[in-house]
Parts: structure tokens; C-alpha cells; sequence
């Protein structure tokens, strides 16, 4: 009896610790049709049911966008949740695939009250009963009028080594609708680790924004303070984010604690007057490593980062990443 208790104390704790973090809403990467970044806006979206067409056919298919519910529904109130989740997503109009009605198993016993079931040898009741389910679909598009914005997205970046006054092509890395690496085709398979571990490691769109199944974070007064990335095997986390914000609540600081290490790794970041980021530093036992410096252009562009490292003092530049911008051209 004592057994079972201590078990179940120790699992409580577990899952309030897990409930303290919250997991990002599902982002459904494997619906897009395209990786062309469309930010979310106050427009009305508009709606073409079976059978009808926009009458602008320049556009881009960017993704499908579906909606579920249970029980008794409105056709209409899909169709608007549709919408509202295209509007979300940037999307101009939605183009009505079909609706598709089918019947599933419910259980409304909590993970908890299984486990302790389980534990406890007690038999599993068997309380489930069936609910009707309605599902509709649509693909989102985006006028190509409407992509006026493009040129002001990253495309893809390239990482150069710099290695006696040259500069070496490593790797060409694509990027999603998200800011998010999508693909990285590396010149040689021995560049793997040096994208990964000097660049890819410290990115602020890696430490701040990505998002998946994995992924967890922590919000105190609207600011996420705290992120984690989970194993894929369930083993734990792999990384452990703790950030700190300036007076204009931006990301000054963040502690990045990984299994491994001892000690976490410190990075900071410096912010110029329009808010871009200038420079970050990354320390590992109160010593600084690397150093990362940004170039910005006349118009704001973020045109290529600086990859230094810092040994016994002297600053040695090793890397630079070069960005390329869409080009409305290419979608013609």
C-alpha cells in the first residue's frame, strides 16, 4: 500500500509539473502548399463553395485548412470557423472541398483516473459511448495582388566558411512559412555539425519561436519566460530556456540549460534604436565563446550575420550567413 501511494504521489507531482508549461497549439506544417509566408490579417476572407471559382485566378494555393466538431452542427458555423482560421493563417479565400460526417468511440475519463486504475488492479470501466463527427475541408489561397509584402521575407540563407580571406560555400538552407529552417542542402556531409552546433544552436527563431508537439512554454504576464524542448523519446527535455526581458520587453538574456552540460549557456542580445537585433554572446562557464554580429541594409533588410569565435581573447572570424529575399518576379 505504501508502494502504491509513494507511486502515486510521485506521478501528481509529475503532472503538475507538466501541467505548469504549456504545449503549442498544433501547427498543421503537413497542410501547406506552400512555404510562402503569409502573416495573419483583419480582412474578410473570402468563400467559394463547390463548384465556384474566384474570378482572379492569379493566386497561390497556400494550404488546406480544415475544421472538426461533434454533435449537432451548422454548415454555416463550419464554413465560419473555416474562415475565421484562414483569416489566422493570411489567407485571401477558401475554396470548399467537401464535408465528411462519420461516427467515433468517446471516453471522458481522464489520463489520471485510467492510471490510477491501473495501478490501483482495479477493472477499467468501460464507459464509452459514440458521437457523431463532422469534418470540413477547403484550400486557402493568396491573390498574387496581395503579395505585395514578399520582398521583406527571408527565402533562404546561405552559410559561407571564411577561410583565408575567401569566402566557402557550406550550405543552403530553405525556410518555411514560419521562419523556420525547412530543408538545409549541405555542400559536404562533414558541414553537418558546424551549421548545427555554431549556427543552428543559437538561432533566435530555434530558442524563441519554433514550435511543434514538443515544445512547451511558460507565460507570466504575457511574456513567455520559460521554454522546453522535449526528447522525441519521452526521455525528458533536451533543452531548458529560461529568458529575461528588457524595459521595451524584449529578449535580453536567455539561459539555455541542456542535460549534458553542467552548467548552462548564457546567451545576450543587443537591440539597435528600431528594435532589430545587433548582436548576440554566448558564454559557456562565464566565458565568452562566440559572438554573433548582424549588417543591416539602408532600408532595415537584415543582410548577413558575422560568426565569430573567442579564444584566449582574440576575436577570430569563421562563419557568415548571407540571406536571400523573395523576389516577386519568380512568382509570375
Amino acid at each position: 500500500m505504501k508502494t502504491f501511494f509513494s507511486s502515486v504521489l510521485l506521478l501528481s507531482v509529475l503532472l503538475v509539473q507538466t501541467a505548469c508549461m504549456r504545449a503549442y497549439e498544433p501547427i498543421a506544417s503537413s497542410d501547406r502548399l506552400s512555404s510562402l509566408p503569409t502573416p495573419g490579417h483583419s480582412q474578410e476572407v473570402e468563400v467559394f463553395f463547390p463548384g465556384e471559382r474566384p474570378t482572379d485566378t492569379a493566386y497561390v494555393k497556400i494550404a488546406v485548412v480544415e475544421e472538426k466538431a461533434e454533435g449537432e452542427v451548422a454548415y454555416a458555423k463550419l464554413v465560419e470557423q473555416l474562415r475565421n482560421k484562414a483569416q489566422k493563417q493570411g489567407l485571401d479565400a477558401i475554396l470548399i472541398l467537401g464535408k465528411t460526417q462519420g461516427t467515433q468511440l468517446k471516453n471522458d475519463a481522464t489520463l489520471f483516473e485510467v492510471i490510477l486504475e491501473i495501478a490501483s488492479g482495479d477493472e477499467i470501466k468501460d464507459n464509452y459511448y459514440s458521437v457523431t463527427t463532422h469534418e470540413l475541408s477547403a484550400v486557402g489561397i493568396k491573390y498574387k495582388r496581395n503579395l505585395q509584402y514578399l520582398p521583406q521575407y527571408v527565402q533562404s540563407k546561405r552559410l559561407y566558411a571564411l577561410e583565408q580571406g575567401q569566402e566557402l560555400l557550406l550550405a543552403t538552407v530553405a525556410v518555411d512559412h514560419l521562419g523556420q529552417d525547412q530543408k538545409v542542402t549541405y555542400q559536404n556531409v562533414n558541414d553537418t555539425p558546424t551549421y548545427q552546433g555554431f549556427v543552428h544552436r543559437y538561432s533566435l527563431d530555434h530558442l524563441l519561436k519554433e514550435q511543434g508537439p514538443k515544445w512547451h512554454y511558460l507565460e507570466e504576464n504575457g511574456l513567455v519566460v520559460r521554454r522546453k524542448l522535449m526528447s522525441l523519446d519521452g526521455s525528458g527535455p533536451i533543452k531548458n530556456i529560461k529568458i529575461s526581458y528588457n524595459a521595451a520587453q524584449l529578449p535580453e538574456k536567455l539561459e539555455i540549460r541542456h542535460p549534458v552540460m553542467a552548467q548552462p549557456e548564457i546567451l545576450t542580445i543587443t537591440y539597435n534604436a528600431q528594435g532589430q537585433v545587433t548582436q548576440k554572446l554566448i558564454y559557456r562557464n562565464k566565458q565568452l565563446v562566440l559572438q554573433e554580429t548582424n549588417t543591416y541594409d539602408a532600408a532595415g533588410k537584415l543582410v548577413s550575420t558575422l560568426h565569430e569565435k573567442v579564444q584566449h581573447g582574440a576575436v577570430l572570424p569563421f562563419l557568415k550567413t548571407v540571406y536571400d529575399y523573395y523576389n516577386l518576379l519568380s512568382l509570375n
